[in-house]
């Protein structure tokens, strides 16, 4: 334990950036008072402070770029309470305990279908990046097709929030009541993650609204342990490795700063853990503002799906009427060059990932979020029913022994060397893939395996061809 005291021969003011108790900022500076003392105590990797004129003011989690910054340092520190929420921000947004609070009660209202994972932590903070699931068995891990539902990559565009939690509630509350969401909970694995991005959305629930106008996390782009909104911060829709370094800026002043690497961030790598994991077949990241639905991808080589991609994001625009009452979304293409989520997602596993852009500003005012929420949960419930839809889905395994196989299903005439197969879940064999009505030749490939072809597979419109399929390995040996 020691003590640290500051003597303060004038008024100086430094900024540096922290986290108490994982949710305020805190303000280092010279005091008014001619000595200020705070016990300091090293645990963990971390320092823990507390002000010994007022016991009850802490910071439990003081994070220094070593230790030497601050056991060399003399300095008094001012600790405020917890920052006010911003004024500026419509009530209809929740804060992230507010967020956590919701989510808290449907655990408590629906322990059965909903289950939560901490699936990473913020890069600068250390928040939770809560993963719910929301399943008929939740706590378990099925052999059902899973689509993932994000909100909340750029802080100032909180309303994806709004409709993940709309739809999670929609989704636990209609269950056993309504025919059509029983079916959905009961035979698909509905994953959300409603805040990507915690540190941004701190960040500008406690800071003034026009400026900084945030966008990115909040990296310590210079590593000088202090906030700057003119240089730090990373574009994590930039920050995904395909196409990364032809996209978004190499400038971290940039609102669209790709980051020092692919995958630099925590946030992008905790969604591309769980993404790798769970063998996605859709994905939505709902972004603000424009009224569209972005698919993967133009300016690049055409992806091979791009027909059945605009078909299920042209049904689901449809679904979602705009804020004058007149039209419905737009149907657009991404950049392909950028190194965005959907970008990744459907170059690397073949995701049919789409970003909608919510609403007409980033900002919704509050009587207008009911109705921007209701009709994109509408949109959602598409998705939902197209995934139990025209396709294929199936096991591999060893003919012998019967055990699964991770495995690629190649769907000739679909085959592209700019974008991965879809492949088996390794644990279960187990695979998904959506397709259009007709007849196909598949191709499953396994290494260490001979190469097993289909030929005329019939899928039906709105029905799932289930196949099991059985590979005889190269040696033709079962060990």
């Amino acid at each position: 334990m020691k003590i640290v005291a500051r003597h303060s021969p004038l008024a100086y003011l430094i900024s540096i950036l922290t986290l108490i108790s994982g949710y305020a900022f805190i303000s280092a500076r010279w005091s008014n008072k001619s000595e200020s003392y705070f016990t300091i105590e090293q645990s963990s990797g971390k320092h823990v402070l507390s002000a010994a004129d007022e016991p009850s003011r802490f910071v439990p989690s003081l994070h220094v770029n070593s230790e030497s910054n601050i056991s060399k340092s003399t300095f008094a520190l001012t600790v405020p309470s917890m920052k006010k929420r911003n004024s500026g921000i419509p009530a209809a947004y929740m804060a992230l305990d507010e967020i956590e609070t919701s989510i808290d009660r449907l655990l408590r209202t629906y322990p059965d279908l909903i289950y939560r994972e901490q699936i990473g932590t913020s890069t600068t903070l250390g928040l939770p990046i809560w993963g719910i699931k929301i399943s008929d068995h939740a706590r378990e891990s099925q052999d059902e097709a899973r689509i993932l539902f994000a909100g909340v990559y750029h802080a100032r565009e909180p309303i994806g929030s709004n409709i993940c939690l709309a739809l999670m509630q929609r989704l636990c509350s209609g269950y056993g009541r309504n025919e059509q969401i029983t079916k959905w909970v009961n035979s698909l694995e509905i994953w959300f993650v409603p805040v990507v991005n915690p540190d941004g959305y701190r960040y500008i629930f406690e800071n003034s609204r026009t400026f900084p106008w945030w966008r990115k996390n909040l990296r310590d782009n210079d590593g000088n342990g202090r906030f700057d909104p003119l240089y730090d911060g990373v574009d994590l829709n930039r920050n995904y490795d395909f196409n990364w370094k032809d996209g978004g800026d190499d400038k971290p002043g940039s609102w669209f700063y790709r980051g020092a690497d692919p995958f630099s961030e925590n946030e992008t790598r905790a969604i591309r853990d769980l993404t790798l994991r769970e063998n996605f077949v859709i994905g939505i990241s709902y972004h603000s503002y424009g009224e569209s639905i972005l698919f993967p991808w133009g300016n690049f080589k055409r992806p091979p799906d791009l027909d059945l991609i605009v078909n299920i994001a042209t049904k689901m625009a449809a679904r979602i009427r705009r804020e004058s009452g007149y039209g419905n979304y737009s149907v657009l293409p991404l950049n392909g060059l950028v190194g965005q989520s959907s970008i990744w997602m459907y170059g690397h596993l073949r995701v049919f990932d789409y970003i909608v852009e919510v609403g007409t500003e980033y900002f919704p005012a509050a009587e207008k979020v009911p109705s921007i929420v209701d009709e994109n949960v509408h949109g959602a419930f598409y998705l939902l029913e197209r995934m139990l839809g025209t396709g294929i889905k199936g096991h591999v395994f060893d003919l012998h022994s019967r055990q699964p196989l991770l495995a690629k299903i190649k769907v000739r005439g679909y085959h592209a060397d700019h974008v991965n197969s879809r492949r088996t879940e390794p644990e279960s064999g187990a695979f998904y893939r959506l397709l259009k009505q007709g007849n196909y030749t598949l191709e499953i490939v396994a290494d260490g395996y001979h190469r097993k072809v289909l030929p005329a597979v019939r899928v039906e419109k709105g029905e799932v061809a289930e196949l099991e399929i059985g590979l005889i390995r190269k040696n033709g040996y079962t060990y």
